[in-house]
């Protein structure tokens, strides 16, 4: 084979480059660069490796010739039982029966061993390998190059790339490592909280003062449902109804901090790396109520017709100062919002009952943004004497 540079010049890179990488897939685009300019014909390459996350199974990172970028794809829970990867190549690689598959498509003829190939074989590819990643604690992932030349991979390139791979492994295990407790971190406390905890911000009673729009919202007749349905029907619906609201807010870029039982409290918050402007806070808010209604309706449809209860719900909207950071025990601590304005969030919420109301906005929302809205009175709100303008809208 032709090498450019000597091999042990890439591999030295490989073992010290991760540490200077934030992200695998920056890593692994200038790892494939480095390999092609060594002489490597390379047509393809894909890495991917298992995550622990409640609802991703793994991650892909894949470059082609034909794209010449890095395609993350992320793959659900169940992968492992489907029968596109059981009857895949990655298989028994990932299974550990085997430390390698190798398929020289230029002297195979169909039927091949696995389905895969024959699209690989129809877009001209000509060598498929698939190594082994063992990472540390008996985890597996693989790696996949696949060339275009007549005859494929020439015996020393198999082992050039069987070395490569050796010293892939650590590398990529560090940016796995980082980007799995991220995504952890992420799922489990939100993206600002999971990035404040990665960066070392974990000391009980620490934290900043942060202005927001505040959503609090609430699941009704939650009681009666909990009763009426079996514990697996009723973690259905809360599902469901947290995937219509908490999803809404995710999606219009707000941060859900907490789940308390069937609550959702999150905020939209104002700052140089959130919402620039108090009004396009509100108008993400917004958005987020409405996307989430649609969703509830949607779902209540398919509810109605399985026979199954439908979801009601209601939303608080308002504006105010929270402190955001650490707070609990000595041994268990958890990121929230605190101060008189998520408080009254979560009272203004609970009138949505009294006053036959999906969405309340308190009086301070609807100075921050126009908008037609329903005027509902003066009302004094739960656990206080305090009384208060509150205001609807129309989510037809």
């Amino acid at each position: 084979m032709s090498i450019k540079i000597w091999p042990d010049s890439l591999i030295e890179w490989i073992a010290t480059s991760a540490i200077d990488v934030n992200h695998p897939a920056a890593w692994i685009e200038l790892l494939i660069e480095r390999m092609i300019q060594t002489g490597l014909p390379l047509a393809r390459v894909k890495i991917s490796h298992q995550i622990l996350h409640p609802q991703l199974a793994g991650i892909s990172y894949c470059w082609t010739d034909s794209r010449q970028e890095i395609e993350i794809i992320k793959s659900t829970q169940g992968l492992l039982e489907r029968d596109a990867y059981l009857s895949s190549p990655l298989y028994p690689v990932c299974e550990g029966k085997t430390n390698k598959v190798r398929c020289p498509l230029y002297k195979l003829q169909a039927p091949f061993d696995y389905p895969i190939l024959n699209n690989l074989k129809a877009d001209g590819i000509t060598d498929y390998l698939v190594l082994p990643l063992n990472f540390s604690g008996g985890r597996i992932g693989a790696i996949i190059f696949a060339t275009r030349k007549t005859n494929g991979f020439s015996d020393p390139q198999i082992v050039y790339l069987q070395e490569i791979t050796h010293a892939v492994t650590r590398g990529i295990e560090i940016l796995i490592l980082n980007e799995t407790a991220l995504s952890l971190l992420n799922a489990y406390l939100g993206k600002t909280a999971g990035k404040r905890v990665l960066s070392g911000v974990v000391q009980q009673g620490k934290g900043e003062t942060i202005k927001a729009i505040i959503w609090f919202s609430d699941l009704r007749a939650s009681t009666r449902l909990s009763e009426t349905l079996s514990p697996d029907h009723y973690l259905t619906l809360l599902n469901q109804y947290f995937e219509c609201l908490a999803g809404s807010v995710l999606q219009q870029g707000g941060e859900v901090l907490r789940f308390i039982g069937d609550a959702v409290l999150a905020i939209f918050p104002i700052g140089d790396h959130n919402f620039k402007t108090w009004n396009s806070a509100c108008e993400a808010a917004l958005c987020a109520v409405r996307e989430a209604d649609n969703e509830v309706n949607k779902l209540n449809q398919s509810r109605q017709k399985a026979k199954l209860p439908t979801i009601e719900y209601g939303v608080a909207l308002h504006v105010g100062e929270v402190h955001y950071g650490n707070i609990g025990t000595s041994e268990r601590v958890e990121f929230t919002v605190i101060g008189k304005a998520a408080n009254e969030a979560a009272k203004i919420e609970s009138l949505c009952k009294v006053l036959c109301k999906k969405v309340i906005l308190s009086e301070n929302f609807t100075l921050y943004h126009d908008g037609a809205w329903q005027y509902l009175g003066q009302h004094i709100l739960p656990g206080s004497q305090q009384k208060v303008n509150l205001y609807s809208i129309d989510l037809t």
